[in-house]
């Protein structure tokens, strides 16, 4: 069920930006489109092109935006994923919901939403998640996809990043192998992000404990990939944003400065913990741009 509910919620909070209610009868009533698996690529594949070839059901209900979602949904029937990126490529399962949207039919799109259970099943044990999320980590590491940390944020690894999480928002550590003990710690919407050549994935789990049996719970789990030109959009102003529309290279002229102000919250946040006794992981560099001049 949380599955189902969280996915909805995603959908309308993404939509319309707002709080999650009702969800919306037109989603149980529309016929769904049943497939096996399905392919996703970036920038390669316009909106129009997308929707011709998955006959996603778009919207727009804010009549001030610009962009146009396309959503699709196979929640009676999960499907298998593949992320078509070269090397990085790998394939999602249990899948029950992906959005992704563009400006205008023309773009390219990439960017996706993408939902999914841990298994088919609604529920399982702590313990049986717990290795599941660590065999998707294990997937990802497998195929490239490296640990990445927000420009400002301390380097920590490991129990560090976990108990740094504890105190405010941050992005845990995927190459650490959580024990039960700890796994049951994590809230609900905790996340991990990774990069690979040029996408970032955040990935966030969601969870349920059973009232009547603790040791269940109800997991689902969403896949957030964006561009790197994506990704870094909050960095900017909006002055900024609106001359990168124009001249797609002007944010990564800008990119070394925002990085330089963003690194030096890091280095006084950093030395604050070291007076602490916690260890920074020095040996994490951010990644190189991929986008080019």
């Amino acid at each position: 069920m949380i599955k189902k509910m969280i996915w909805l919620c995603l959908v309308v909070s993404s939509l319309a930006n707002i709080a999650c209610g009702e969800q919306p009868s037109s989603y149980d009533k529309r016929d769904k489109k049943i497939m096996n698996n399905l392919t996703l690529y970036f920038h390669k594949e316009t909106g129009a092109q997308f929707i011709t070839r998955t006959q996603a059901v778009s919207s727009n209900p804010l009549p001030t935006s610009t962009t146009t979602f396309y959503n699709l949904d196979w929640d009676k029937h999960p499907i298998d994923l593949q992320i078509d990126h070269g090397q990085h490529s790998i394939t999602l399962h249990h899948v029950i919901g992906l959005q992704t949207g563009v400006g205008n039919s023309n773009e390219f799109i990439d960017s996706y939403n993408v939902f999914a259970g841990l298994t088919n099943a609604n529920t399982m044990s702590h313990d049986q998640a717990r290795l599941e999320m660590l065999t998707i980590f294990k997937l990802l590491k497998s195929k490239g996809w490296e640990r990445f940390i927000s420009l400002s944020d301390p380097r920590l690894s490991g129990k560090d990043a976990m108990n740094y999480a504890k105190a405010g928002f941050y992005e845990l550590d995927p190459d650490y192998q959580y024990t039960l003990n700890e796994w049951m710690q994590l809230e609900s919407g905790s996340q991990w992000t990774l990069q690979a050549n040029g996408i970032y994935l955040t990935i966030r789990i969601y969870h349920e404990q059973s009232k009547t049996t603790p040791q269940i719970g109800d997991y689902a789990i969403h896949y957030d990939f964006v561009s790197e030109k994506q990704y870094y959009a909050p960095y900017f102003k909006d002055d900024d944003l609106k001359k990168w529309e124009v001249n797609a290279a002007r944010w990564v002229s800008l990119y070394p400065g925002i990085k330089k102000q963003m690194n030096q919250i890091r280095v006084k946040t950093e030395a604050e913990l070291k007076a602490q006794g916690i260890q920074i992981d020095e040996s994490y560099q951010d990644p190189q741009l991929v986008s080019k001049k």
